[in-house]
């Protein structure tokens, strides 16, 4: 087993995850990941670095030169290389893997128990069709807006993601009304949980939630996409016909190597290992500031 986290590394950090959020606190509900936060290695194969909430892509095919990690739906946590093609293939590999006891029970806790990331205020209203959009860091980059703007005039009512500027809410209500915008502060999961259709992009999480909930889930991002983003390699290895296939996402959550790290299941050392392990006959290139000579 690798060496784990130092205590102040920044999942799980309070004051790390309030500069990351501004004035949005994140909810008590993310503390069920401190099981595998303790479990998160100090660095990845072979010397390179693996660090939390950044995602680098890395444009060599033949090489990993480190790898990110998230927290994920408030009860796992996601480990990938920093390279797009890598993240992807394991996915892709992920979803050819027999549906498990426990990917079931794990799809089934997801569509069942899950929880605001941070804390939000109760909704007043439910909505049939909810768009949940990006951050301000990233809308412009990851959705498309006159996809966007479609679906508005078909019912549509646009969640403004909880880090979002007043500026940006300003321009969204000008663009398609204050009626159809939702306040950044309302809680997205009773939102989602109410409504019947959900939309976001590759950026969310909000889209798998759905998923494992039986809702209709549409996409929107830009067709022609600079960058990969937090959950693309998830979403793009269970799309299937221009919609997200349940069954591959359950292969995924089945897969012990996949980089999906429960704290539900009952070793997920186990899958950090197997993780790692996928990658250990990759071509690996150290951080030059590693301290070799």
């Amino acid at each position: 087993m690798k060496k784990p986290l130092a205590e102040n590394d920044t999942l799980g950090n309070a004051a790390a995850h309030f500069f990351k959020s501004g004035n949005v606190t994140r909810s008590d509900a993310n503390d069920a990941l401190g099981r595998v936060t303790a479990l998160i290695p100090k660095e990845g194969n072979h010397g390179t670095r693996l660090e939390y909430d950044l995602w680098y892509d890395i444009k060599d095919k033949n090489a990993i030169h480190g790898y990110v990690y998230t927290d994920m739906l408030t009860s796992m946590v996601y480990m990938k290389p920093a390279s797009a093609a890598r993240a992807y293939q394991i996915m892709r590999t992920s979803t050819l893997e027999p549906i498990t006891e426990e990917g079931e029970m794990l799809f089934k806790d997801i569509g069942t128990n899950n929880n605001d990331k941070y804390n939000l205020k109760k909704a007043r209203k439910s909505y049939k069709f909810v768009i949940f959009l990006a951050g301000t860091n990233c809308i412009n980059d990851v959705m498309d807006f006159d996809k966007i703007e479609n679906a508005v005039k078909q019912g549509a009512y646009l969640k403004c993601h909880p880090l979002t500027s007043i500026g940006l809410v300003t321009n969204l209500k000008n663009r398609f009304g204050a009626d159809k915008i939702i306040d950044k502060k309302v809680s997205g999961h009773q939102l989602l949980e109410e409504a019947a259709i959900v939309g976001c992009a590759e950026n969310s999480e909000m889209g798998l939630v759905a998923l494992a909930k039986g809702k209709t889930v549409y996409m929107f991002d830009k067709a022609k996409r600079s960058r990969s983003w937090t959950y693309t390699p998830i979403y793009r290895a269970i799309s299937e016909d221009g919609r997200l296939n349940p069954s591959k996402f359950k292969s995924i959550l089945s897969s012990r190597y996949s980089g999906l790290i429960p704290s539900q299941v009952d070793d997920p050392e186990n899958r950090i290992e197997l993780f790692f392990t996928y990658f250990k006959g990759v071509p690996h290139v150290k951080p030059r500031n590693s301290g070799d000579k």
